[in-house]
C-alpha cells in the first residue's frame, strides 16, 4: 500500500494505479447493488422543499406587516393622527400575514394528484 504522506501523482492522467482501478470497481458493485432511487409520487407542489417553504410563508408573513405599517404611517403623517392609524393597520397586517400562512399552507398540503405514471402503474398491477 502507498504511503499516504507521498504527494506524488501519476505521471500520465490516463494511468489508473492499482488502488484507484480497485476502487473504480467496488463503486460500480456498489451502485450496482442498489436498487434504483426514485422519487416519491406524492410531492405537493413540485420544486419546493422544506427551505423554500420555509422562506415563502415568513416573506408572507414579514410583507403584510410592513405594508400595514407603511399604509399606517402613511395615513398618520397626512391625517396627523399618529400612531392611531399605523397601530390600527399593524394589526390588521398582522391578521392579513397569519391569513396569508394559513392559505399558503393549506395549499402546500393539499394532496396533490396522482400523476399519469402512476396511474399507469396501478393499471398493469390488476
Amino acid at each position: 500500500m502507498r504511503d499516504p504522506h507521498d504527494t506524488k501523482r501519476p505521471e500520465k492522467p490516463g494511468d489508473d494505479s492499482p488502488d484507484t482501478s480497485d476502487l473504480a470497481a467496488r463503486i460500480a458493485r456498489a451502485r450496482a447493488a442498489q436498487p434504483e432511487r426514485k422519487l416519491p409520487v406524492d410531492v405537493k407542489v413540485p420544486g419546493l422543499n422544506g427551505a423554500s417553504r420555509g422562506y415563502r410563508l415568513a416573506s408572507e408573513f414579514v410583507a403584510a406587516i410592513v405594508v400595514g405599517g407603511a399604509l399606517g404611517y402613511g395615513i398618520d403623517f397626512v391625517a396627523h393622527t399618529r400612531p392611531w392609524a399605523m397601530i390600527v393597520l399593524l394589526l390588521l397586517g398582522f391578521a392579513a400575514g397569519v391569513r396569508n400562512i394559513v392559505r399558503a399552507s393549506a395549499e402546500m398540503n393539499k394532496p396533490a394528484a396522482p400523476s399519469e405514471a402512476a396511474a399507469s402503474d396501478d393499471e398493469t398491477k390488476h
